[in-house]
């Protein structure tokens, strides 16, 4: 099967160099990726038509192939096969460490994404030895990493907690001295 194995789209230095999308095939087999595509959050495409992964190989692209760019903050990676399907998908939320990409740790059959931060690996194996990796991510696609701000519907919730306790505290006031004096 194909999956987005790694990418990096905050490198050290130009980001027009250094940027890259790593795939891997941990087939058997090889696989042609005529019609296959990627395409980011913004929906930029790139196809991949003319490519082949080879069995257990990878396959990098750089960002002067792809002309796709990388937001290095909340940034959605898609994978789609010939027929359209997608086929993998890879994003985080927040913002990217400086050089680190983002890495593939598993290869997760039911679906579940496993990515953390780790040191630059294209065209080889994922290092994510304790000593490189910046955070161990394991959590559900679409989650931000270091969420910094609440929503409406959580603001409305804190609001109508806060006015529960303080509606709680005068009721309790009342009770404990009888009656309220004017």
């Amino acid at each position: 099967m194909i999956f987005i194995n790694e990418w990096l789209p905050n490198p050290i230095g130009s980001e027009a160099k250094g940027e890259f999308i790593e795939l891997v095939n941990n087939g058997n087999a090889p696989v042609n990726l005529d019609g296959w595509k990627l395409a980011t959050k913004n929906d930029k495409q790139f196809s991949l038509s003319g490519h082949q992964i080879a069995a257990d190989g990878y396959l990098v692209f750089r960002r002067s192939e792809t002309k796709l760019i990388l937001k290095d903050s909340d940034e959605i990676l898609s994978l789609y096969s010939a027929s359209g399907a997608l086929v993998d998908r890879s994003g985080f939320s927040g913002a990217v460490p400086d050089g680190q990409s983002f890495n593939r740790i598993n290869y997760g059959t039911d679906g579940s994404q496993h990515f953390a931060f780790g040191n630059p690996t294209p065209g080889a194996v994922n290092d994510m030895t304790p000593q490189v990796h910046v955070a161990n991510i394991n959590h559900p696609f679409g989650l931000p990493l270091n969420q910094t701000s609440i929503n409406g519907i959580q603001f409305i919730s804190l609001l109508l907690g806060a006015a529960a306790l303080i509606a709680g505290l005068v009721l309790y006031a009342i009770k404990q001295n009888g009656k309220i004096k004017a």
